[in-house]
């Protein structure tokens, strides 16, 4: 007679497990809000014969950076959050404000955030700035900031960046590495750059090469599933390559076309170069009169 296997002590096992399991709770960490406090920011630029670095990093939230006067930056941070309160360290050449980065990958706030920064920069000396940055929204006008290097890194955002008027020394490098944002740069040629790269993930981008071109200037853009659109002067001497596989090109204007290259009709003056590198997604380039812009 074969022997029968008993599978309740199996079953009830199994049944406790799974009321175990349905009652576990995850403890999400979340970001204690109080009440609103206001930094002041007021530092000079530092005492050396170097070029000074300022580097400005922030979490979520928003940020209006605009021209000053004579300090190297001055402004404000409010924030209801006390760990965000900004920290400012000198170091030499180079001065940092910062928040402190929360240690936990995932938060949640038991309010509503405030997490605002309104700053103005010195126009007095050259300087490095690079901005690092969580989802936000910014404005930021730099003209008149004489700027050697510009690096600005965020997440998810929607931000605006001009050059209102053409930069008073060479820029050797412009960085843009943002996530899926809404990013809109306007008169880049204003801001006397020889190289720039632009990196992005989905999103809707504009760039903008209205301004003075004073030199030769070389662009690479690296985009993803994203819609893109490019503005020139047609009295801009400029070039765009594509590559990447991108089909959904709709040019306006005046071009001339050759294969994925694309040409302005003027040929004086310093070379715009642009490289764009582009998977699936939209290509809106536009050459027309300053005018008409």
């Amino acid at each position: 007679m074969k022997n029968k296997t008993n599978h309740l002590p199996l079953l009830i096992l199994l049944v406790l497990f799974i009321t175990l399991a349905c009652n576990v709770t995850v403890q999400t960490p979340r970001i204690q809000t109080g009440p609103e406090v206001t930094t002041k920011i007021d530092e000079d630029y530092p005492v050396t014969d170097e070029t000074t670095r300022l580097e400005i990093n922030m979490g979520a939230g928003e940020i209006n950076i605009g021209e000053g006067g004579k300090k190297l930056v001055e402004g404000e941070v409010r924030t209801n959050v006390a760990l965000w309160k900004p920290e400012v360290i000198r170091d030499d050449n180079e001065v940092k404000i910062s928040q402190v980065e929360s240690k936990n990958t995932i938060t949640l706030p038991s309010g509503d955030l405030i997490n605002k920064w309104d700053l103005k920069l010195g126009t007095e000396r050259p300087i490095d700035l690079k901005i690092k940055a969580g989802a936000y929204k910014s404005t930021i006008v730099v003209g008149k900031i004489p700027l050697k290097k510009l690096s600005i890194d965020d997440g998810a955002s929607q931000s605006k960046v001009i050059f209102d008027e053409p930069n008073a020394t060479t820029m050797e490098s412009f960085k843009y590495h943002t996530g899926a944002s809404q990013v809109e740069l306007v008169n880049l040629a204003n801001a006397n750059f020889k190289d720039m790269n632009f990196d992005s993930g989905a999103g809707s981008y504009t760039l903008d090469f209205n301004g003075e071109l004073k030199q030769d200037a070389y662009v690479s853009i690296k985009s993803g599933l994203s819609n893109v659109k490019i503005i020139i002067p047609s009295d801009m001497n400029a070039t765009v390559e594509l590559s990447g596989g991108v089909n959904n090109v709709s040019p306006r204007g005046t071009w001339t076309i050759d294969s994925n290259e694309y040409r302005t009709q003027s040929t004086r003056g310093p070379k715009l170069e642009i490289d764009i590198e582009m998977g699936v997604g939209n290509l809106e380039l536009i050459s027309m009169d300053r005018s008409s812009l």
